[in-house]
Protein backbone atom coordinates (compact mmCIF):
# COMPACT_ATOMS: atom_id res chain seq x y z
CA UNK A 1 0.00 0.00 0.00
CA UNK A 2 2.85 2.36 0.75
CA UNK A 3 3.99 2.09 -2.54
CA UNK A 4 1.36 3.62 -4.22
CA UNK A 5 2.05 7.02 -2.24
CA UNK A 6 5.62 7.27 -3.68
CA UNK A 7 6.32 9.05 -6.97
CA UNK A 8 5.06 7.05 -10.04
CA UNK A 9 5.55 10.00 -12.55
CA UNK A 10 7.74 13.00 -12.94
CA UNK A 11 6.93 16.09 -14.51
CA UNK A 12 10.01 18.30 -15.00
CA UNK A 13 11.10 18.70 -11.13
CA UNK A 14 7.54 17.71 -9.72
CA UNK A 15 6.71 14.01 -9.01
CA UNK A 16 3.34 12.57 -8.32
CA UNK A 17 1.74 9.92 -6.70
CA UNK A 18 -0.06 6.97 -8.45
CA UNK A 19 -3.52 8.53 -7.31
CA UNK A 20 -2.13 12.42 -8.05
CA UNK A 21 -1.62 10.68 -11.45
CA UNK A 22 -5.50 9.09 -11.68
CA UNK A 23 -6.52 12.61 -11.69
CA UNK A 24 -5.09 14.22 -13.92
CA UNK A 25 -7.57 13.96 -17.15
CA UNK A 26 -6.79 12.31 -20.44
CA UNK A 27 -3.47 10.86 -19.40
CA UNK A 28 -2.48 7.45 -21.20
CA UNK A 29 -5.89 7.24 -22.41
CA UNK A 30 -8.15 7.31 -19.27
CA UNK A 31 -11.02 8.64 -20.63
CA UNK A 32 -14.24 8.05 -20.70
CA UNK A 33 -16.06 5.33 -19.09
CA UNK A 34 -12.87 3.53 -18.95
CA UNK A 35 -11.16 5.95 -17.03
CA UNK A 36 -13.48 5.86 -14.78
CA UNK A 37 -13.70 2.32 -13.76
CA UNK A 38 -9.57 2.56 -13.52
CA UNK A 39 -9.78 5.60 -11.22
CA UNK A 40 -12.78 3.77 -9.28
CA UNK A 41 -10.87 0.53 -8.74
CA UNK A 42 -7.60 2.26 -8.18
CA UNK A 43 -8.76 4.53 -5.41
CA UNK A 44 -10.70 1.41 -3.82
CA UNK A 45 -7.28 -0.88 -3.15
CA UNK A 46 -7.15 1.32 0.11
CA UNK A 47 -10.08 0.55 1.28
CA UNK A 48 -9.41 -3.09 0.48
CA UNK A 49 -5.98 -3.08 2.11
CA UNK A 50 -7.96 -1.71 5.11
CA UNK A 51 -10.25 -4.84 4.54
CA UNK A 52 -7.46 -7.43 4.99
CA UNK A 53 -6.10 -6.02 8.05
CA UNK A 54 -9.72 -5.71 9.94
CA UNK A 55 -10.05 -9.54 8.72
CA UNK A 56 -6.73 -10.70 9.50
CA UNK A 57 -7.23 -8.78 13.00
CA UNK A 58 -10.46 -10.65 13.62
CA UNK A 59 -9.06 -13.89 13.12
CA UNK A 60 -10.82 -14.44 9.73
CA UNK A 61 -7.52 -15.13 8.34
CA UNK A 62 -9.08 -17.04 4.61
CA UNK A 63 -10.98 -14.17 4.10
CA UNK A 64 -8.24 -11.91 4.74
CA UNK A 65 -5.94 -14.08 2.21
CA UNK A 66 -8.71 -14.00 -0.44
CA UNK A 67 -8.99 -10.28 -0.57
CA UNK A 68 -5.35 -10.08 -0.46
CA UNK A 69 -5.30 -11.88 -3.46
CA UNK A 70 -7.47 -9.41 -5.09
CA UNK A 71 -5.28 -6.62 -3.80
CA UNK A 72 -1.95 -8.15 -4.67
CA UNK A 73 -3.45 -8.91 -8.48
CA UNK A 74 -5.03 -5.48 -8.94
CA UNK A 75 -1.81 -3.54 -7.47
CA UNK A 76 0.45 -5.50 -9.06
CA UNK A 77 -0.81 -5.62 -12.08
CA UNK A 78 -0.68 -1.63 -12.43
CA UNK A 79 2.85 -1.47 -10.55
CA UNK A 80 4.37 -3.69 -13.12
CA UNK A 81 2.46 -2.33 -16.56
CA UNK A 82 4.19 0.62 -15.16
CA UNK A 83 7.47 -0.26 -13.87
CA UNK A 84 8.09 -1.92 -17.43
CA UNK A 85 7.74 1.32 -18.84
CA UNK A 86 10.56 2.55 -16.85
CA UNK A 87 11.62 5.90 -16.87
CA UNK A 88 13.74 8.34 -19.92
CA UNK A 89 15.82 10.45 -17.65
CA UNK A 90 16.01 12.56 -20.84
CA UNK A 91 12.62 13.34 -21.31
CA UNK A 92 10.14 15.96 -19.92
CA UNK A 93 7.94 13.77 -18.36
CA UNK A 94 8.36 10.31 -17.07
CA UNK A 95 7.70 7.32 -15.03
CA UNK A 96 9.30 7.35 -11.94
CA UNK A 97 10.26 3.61 -10.92
CA UNK A 98 10.46 4.16 -6.61
CA UNK A 99 6.80 3.95 -6.53
CA UNK A 100 5.84 1.22 -9.16
CA UNK A 101 8.69 -1.14 -8.04
CA UNK A 102 7.69 -0.81 -4.02
CA UNK A 103 3.85 -1.57 -4.80
CA UNK A 104 5.15 -4.69 -7.36
CA UNK A 105 7.36 -5.91 -4.30
CA UNK A 106 4.54 -5.67 -2.09
CA UNK A 107 1.68 -7.38 -3.95
CA UNK A 108 4.36 -10.46 -4.71
CA UNK A 109 4.96 -10.86 -1.18
CA UNK A 110 1.05 -9.78 -0.18
CA UNK A 111 -0.19 -12.99 -3.15
CA UNK A 112 2.63 -15.27 -1.65
CA UNK A 113 1.45 -15.08 1.72
CA UNK A 114 -2.00 -15.33 0.47
CA UNK A 115 -1.24 -18.41 -1.19
CA UNK A 116 0.58 -19.93 1.60
CA UNK A 117 -3.00 -19.32 3.88
CA UNK A 118 -5.08 -20.29 1.17
CA UNK A 119 -2.89 -23.47 0.97
CA UNK A 120 -2.61 -24.67 4.44
CA UNK A 121 -4.07 -27.15 6.01
CA UNK A 122 -6.74 -26.40 8.94
CA UNK A 123 -6.07 -27.80 12.01
CA UNK A 124 -9.08 -29.62 13.92
CA UNK A 125 -9.81 -29.03 17.55
CA UNK A 126 -9.77 -31.78 20.12
CA UNK A 127 -12.42 -31.97 22.47
CA UNK A 128 -11.13 -32.62 25.77
CA UNK A 129 -12.91 -36.19 25.83
CA UNK A 130 -10.40 -36.98 22.65
CA UNK A 131 -13.27 -37.05 19.95
CA UNK A 132 -12.83 -34.27 17.18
Amino acid sequence: MVGTFLPWLRSGSVTRDSYEVLALRGFAGLDGTSGEVVRAVWVGVTPLAALCVVLWSVRLHRFAAFFALLFGTIAGTVAALAAVQGGDEGSLVGITPTGPVVTLGGAVLGIAGAIAVLTAKTRTAISPGGAP
